[in-house]
């Protein structure tokens, strides 16, 4: 930013906040978030755009502009009520800028999660905003946990598997009457305070969550040291939850805001349902051959 525009920034009272959107996959969205997945690319462009536009508004012709243009305009978010305005208020004083961390090939969450958060710390981001790829959300769902401004911020989240449970959690702490070693167990929460930001005291002991939609604050990882998400006998999110815990740092979870996972129903894969599908896609069967054909051609030369 030059110095300039920071004086220009500073006149109009607006700031500059640096989102890094993080998607801790091993390939892209899940073939039925595809479509979600680009509209919600979209939209951050666009929420951009209207967070530079109101504030040049406001610098040219002043404040009384800026409200008359917030009423006029359509919500970016087609699942909001009319009039909820929900993609920039005026009082918050904020310009969003958005980055990309996509991760290829990364077979291990916790690792996949461990770099984005020191992509976000290299970029110089103020926030890490973090989903997986099989999960659907209203594409306002970055400012309704930004709007809480925790450390940590979870959006309500469901397993994938049967039974159908909340990803919502306490940890208990308790010693090994054996060994005396420290352990810390979990508790799954059925019946949890519904449509209200929750946190510890809410649950009434600490509370760990699943991170299908996640909103970091960057300083969280200065706070404590690494590694935040790796684990061994657990699952990440747990765990960083727990590391959280044991730092002090607060955490959160937001129940009004409703996401949906992608179920994991059973599907086998045998002789006959590949003779099957040979059948049924036969162009695709053959031009995958084609492919493989042409690459045994070039690996040749280098073949044993």
């Amino acid at each position: 930013m030059t110095t300039e525009t920071k004086e220009k920034d500073e006149i109009s009272g607006m700031r500059r906040e640096k989102v890094t959107l993080g998607f801790p996959w091993y390939a892209a969205p899940d073939v039925d978030c595809y479509p979600i997945f680009f509209q919600q690319m979209h939209y951050f462009g666009r929420l951009r755009e209207r967070c530079e536009w109101i504030n040049w508004i406001g610098k040219e012709y002043g404040q009384d502009a800026q409200v008359k243009a917030l009423k006029e305009l359509p919500n970016l978010d087609p699942s909001l009520a009319d009039g909820d305005h929900t993609e920039f208020k005026l009082e918050e004083n904020t310009i969003f800028e958005f980055g990309l961390t996509h991760l290829v090939s990364y077979s291990l969450p916790g690792q996949a999660r461990e770099v984005l958060a020191e992509a976000a710390l290299a970029d110089g981001a103020d926030w890490l905003f973090t989903w997986d790829h099989d999960m659907q959300f209203a594409w306002s769902m970055f400012l309704k946990l930004w709007r809480h401004r925790k450390p940590v911020c979870a959006a309500l989240a469901f397993t994938a598997r049967e039974p159908i449970k909340p990803v919502i959690y306490r940890i208990h702490k308790a010693r090994d009457i054996h060994t005396g070693q420290i352990n810390y167990h979990s508790e799954w929460i059925q019946d949890y305070p519904k449509d209200q930001l929750i946190g510890s005291e809410d649950l009434g002991g600490s509370i760990a969550f699943g991170s299908g939609v996640v909103l970091f604050n960057t300083s969280v990882f200065r706070q404590m040291s690494k590694p935040w998400f790796h684990s061994t006998g657990c699952g990440e999110d747990w765990m960083f939850c727990l590391r959280c815990h044991l730092n002090n740092i607060p955490i959160y979870v937001d129940t009004s805001a409703k996401t949906v996972h992608k179920r994991r129903e059973p599907r086998w894969a045998g002789e006959m349902e590949y003779e099957e599908e040979r059948k049924e896609y036969a162009d695709t069967y053959l031009r995958l051959q084609k492919n493989q054909d042409y690459d045994i051609e070039e690996w040749k030369e280098s073949m044993l």
